[in-house]
């Protein structure tokens, strides 16, 4: 886990944050790419930001309490991998091409916002999601947490996706800007299995 802001822990249990995040995005990357044997563990791997095929896919979500943000960092050829079963044995045998690829990554990403936006709404809080963007690595600087005035608390945690020798980067950052809002989501449980994604507003 990459930082933690103090709480008081009678009240909050961060680790939460972390398992439904990473719970989350290992359920919907297994789905989307109809791989079960995807794991997930601690971010071992870092990624030079000069790195030719290195690519960030990021995805936002918005309410008055908290900001939300998802990134999934890759390099073409490892998701490349993650990517060939979704679009069928004759592209796989034949290639991917670097569009089918992002495209893959940033419906993983929307996935991703969508299972974290069902449990803020079950929570009670109402958000927006954005499209999901995706952009050079080296362009993560643009991404990064406001400046510590803008928000009450701050949650970031990063993880690995892994498929074999290959990983998916992934990394939650809450801006939370009403930290009573952390009460709400600490403390509810979520259907991972769920299906229900309708009633997405966007932004």
């Amino acid at each position: 886990m990459d930082a933690v802001t103090s709480l008081e822990q009678d009240t909050y249990d961060l680790s939460f944050v972390s398992d439904l995040c990473r719970e989350i995005s290992l359920k919907r990357i297994k789905r989307h790419s109809f791989i079960d044997i995807i794991t997930k563990g601690e971010k071992e791997r870092s990624i030079e930001p000069d790195e030719e095929s290195h690519w960030i896919s990021v995805i936002f979500l918005k309410s008055r309490e908290l900001r939300f943000s998802f990134k999934a960092q890759f390099i073409t050829d490892d998701a490349r991998q993650f990517a060939a079963n979704a679009y069928g044995e004759k592209l796989a045998k034949e290639g991917l091409s670097q569009r089918l690829i992002d495209e893959f990554i940033k419906e993983f990403c929307n996935l991703m916002g969508g299972g974290v936006k069902e449990h803020f709404e079950k929570s009670g809080l109402v958000t927006q999601i954005s499209l999901p963007l995706l952009t050079r690595g080296r362009d993560d600087v643009f991404f990064c947490p406001d400046h510590p005035e803008q928000y009450e608390e701050l949650f970031q945690d990063s993880w690995e996706l892994k498929l074999g020798d290959k990983s998916i980067i992934c990394q939650a950052i809450f801006e939370v800007y009403n930290k009573e809002s952390l009460a709400k989501i600490c403390h509810k449980v979520i259907d991972l299995d769920s299906e229900d994604e309708d009633h997405v507003e966007f932004f």
